[in-house]
């Protein structure tokens, strides 16, 4: 068997609008394609895709992706079924830097299942059926702006507010007068101290809201506990929780963790996330960062096993250079192609 290549190059997404979020705004990702080449005894080549979201608040960019993946290279060996060891040995080679490891990680996914000539929903033994609806996610704008755009996005039954700002109330005001019947998240990226989050809840303990989620600094679990323990919502981890080694310090802080592909490091270990959360009896959720359909197309492969996903991360792009996962009304629909099923426009 020939040994496995890997190839990247950058992968520019630029947003149909400017996205804010407590943290500060964004315009465009600044991602990372990866292609890995395996020739098969027959003298047949397979190609797997995988992508990188570095955010600098994991402590990535792209130069930095970039520069691991050249190191990981070398150590990619020459069985593509072979995943649970080449990802221990990038472990080994390299601490953190998930986003690179997510790209190969994606990549050797994709490219056994094309290998295998099955979809890996199916290699998984999944039903693609059981996977939960999306949120779409509404970033943080003028009150008035922000309820313009939950009602665009009035297909959706379950809406993702972005809140951590002053005007807090202001904005779920607004969005529950736009959108009356819907669900919603409150998603306050650790922008609120615990004293304030229970404010905040009180004051929106009658909206229809499924969860809470991160509203205080990612460290401070003594502070996630506080809130849990007298929140009306469920609680849920989202900066807290990168990979299935803080799973258990959050049981007891937290109802449930918020898993990403680019945080732990891709399927692979996004897979003993949930396990260790499964384990503890925690809640599990999938989201992602700004994404093309390559990256939210692997994540939707994990919905049988979740309870919520949060997977438009590719609908916010003003144009996206992969076709995968079908969203109608937040209903997920995964590919029947081989791998991933992602398929890259010419």
């Amino acid at each position: 068997m020939g040994a496995i290549t890997l190839t990247h190059e950058p992968l520019d997404l630029p947003f149909r609008s400017a996205w804010t979020i407590s943290r500060g705004t964004r315009t465009a990702a600044h991602n990372v394609l990866v292609r890995l080449r395996w020739q098969a005894p027959d003298g047949r080549t397979y190609e797997g895709l995988g992508e990188a979201a570095p955010y600098g608040f994991y402590g990535e960019q792209r130069g930095t992706v970039e520069a691991c993946l050249d190191e990981f290279a070398p150590l990619l060996g020459d069985d593509p079924f072979a995943i649970q060891t080449v990802m221990q040995r990038l472990e080994a080679h390299l601490r953190h830097n998930t986003a690179a490891k997510a790209a190969v990680d994606l990549a050797l996914h994709d490219l056994a299942g094309k290998v295998a000539g099955r979809p890996l929903w199916q290699l998984w033994g999944l039903d693609p059926s059981r996977t939960p609806v999306t949120s779409f996610s509404i970033g943080l704008d003028e009150p008035e702006a922000m309820a313009s755009k939950a009602r665009e996005a009035a297909a959706f039954p379950i809406l993702k507010i972005k809140l951590g700002t002053a005007r807090d109330l202001e904005i779920m005001a607004a969005i529950h007068a736009a959108v009356p019947g819907h669900r919603l998240v409150v998603d306050a990226n650790a922008a609120w101290t615990p004293k304030q989050a229970l404010r905040r809840i009180a004051a929106l303990q009658d909206y229809p809201i499924d969860f809470v989620e991160q509203p205080v600094a990612a460290s401070d679990l003594d502070g996630l506990r506080y809130v849990r323990e007298r929140s009306p919502f469920p609680i849920i981890a989202d900066e807290s929780c990168a990979t299935e080694e803080d799973v258990a310090r959050l049981a007891g802080c937290v109802d449930g963790v918020n898993v990403k592909l680019m945080k732990c490091g891709g399927l692979y270990r996004a897979k003993l996330v949930i396990a260790a959360a499964r384990a503890l009896h925690l809640q599990v959720m999938c989201g992602c960062l700004i994404e093309s359909a390559l990256a939210i197309t692997a994540a939707a492969h994990l919905g049988p096993l979740l309870d919520y996903a949060d997977l438009d991360g590719n609908l916010h792009l003003a144009s996206d250079p992969f076709t995968g996962v079908r969203c109608e009304a937040g209903r997920l629909t995964l590919p029947d192609g081989p791998g991933l099923g992602v398929v890259e426009r010419s």
